[in-house]
């Protein structure tokens, strides 16, 4: 596993409060792991909720998307069935408490989530981040590229959020691939809907493979890959993935990935690169059913087998 870029004390202060101030105690974590398997020390995996909404320009609810996929998780087998083993306990996961909502997006993603996601990778350990809506995701990309060299993002989504600005917003849900474009080149996968082309600022170009022309898994899915650094930053806006597979999400698009051509892509993304950070964004739980907090929660342990299996498999844990 390639090493980070090393961060001085100094750095780490200025990243914001202790966060292991922001540890939960108890039971009441990710996957409902006995606690010392959920301590920031012992956990390889951090967790940060990013409840925030405040920028939604369709459906509403993302903000209550982080708790509801924290209760899911806790109804998710540990043992994974494609790798064989039971990674999460294994690695264990620390869950952070959620950050306050009641701020800016470039507050919550630049201030919050930037300065835990700083502090996460400064203690070497592995950040993941739930939202929330997609606004969220720029900070922790950010921490990630000041630490990985020749950083890049895999983005799945049904949206390019390329726009510069939106209703004046620069840290607008539409703008966040845009604002981590300033750091990394981006690999789009599933895009369905977008205003115009874009091509990615200068030095960092952005490809684009549409859902309509890649419906299914195939060459193109290496091909996709062959475009992205060896370290990687995974950002998923569930809507990415067909409506029938997440029908709870703030934007909902026809025509998406299915849930095994989506894990395909990431499966053969954690095969032939480092994977050092990841979010799953953008689940509006719906009344009187689990289904979309459910399948994200599953997602999220099923990227922590893929990572923990194929990225780190050369290391002796």
């Amino acid at each position: 596993m390639p090493r980070r870029k090393t961060s001085s004390a100094g750095a780490r202060r200025a990243a914001g409060p202790d966060i292991r101030s922001l540890v939960v105690k108890g039971e009441d974590n990710f996957f409902g792991l006995e606690p010392e398997l959920a301590t920031f020390d012992r956990a390889r995996f951090v967790v940060m909720s990013a409840p925030y909404e405040g920028t939604v320009s369709y459906g509403k609810g993302t903000g209550a998307g982080p708790a509801a996929i924290k209760r899911a998780s806790q109804q998710v087998e540990l043992f994974d069935e494609i790798t064989r083993a039971e990674h999460i306990p294994r690695h264990g996961v620390c869950t952070l408490k959620p950050f306050d909502p009641k701020c800016s997006a470039e507050k919550m993603t630049m201030g919050h989530v930037y300065g835990a996601a700083k502090q996460i990778v400064a203690a070497g350990k592995f950040p993941i981040l739930v939202g929330g809506e997609h606004s969220v995701t720029p900070g922790a990309v950010k921490a990630c590229a000041e630490a990985w060299p020749e950083l890049s993002v895999l983005h799945i989504d049904a949206h390019s959020d390329l726009r510069e600005a939106y209703h004046d917003d620069a840290y607008s849900h539409a703008s966040a691939a845009a604002r981590f474009n300033e750091w990394c080149p981006i690999v789009q996968i599933g895009i369905r809907s977008r205003e115009r082309m874009e091509t990615g600022k200068p030095g960092k170009p952005v490809w684009c493979y549409h859902a309509y022309d890649y419906r299914q898994s195939g060459p193109w899915v290496d091909e996709a890959i062959s475009h992205l650094s060896r370290n990687v930053y995974l950002t998923i806006d569930v809507d990415g993935f067909d409506p029938s597979v997440f029908p709870g999400t703030g934007t909902p698009e026809p025509g998406g990935l299915s849930w095994y051509t989506g894990l395909d892509i990431i499966e053969r993304l954690c095969r032939s690169r480092n994977v050092v950070g990841f979010d799953i964004v953008e689940v509006a739980p719906t009344k009187g059913t689990q289904v979309s907090e459910f399948a994200a929660a599953r997602l999220m342990g099923r990227i922590i087998a893929f990572i923990s299996h194929w990225c780190w498999r050369a290391e002796a844990i």
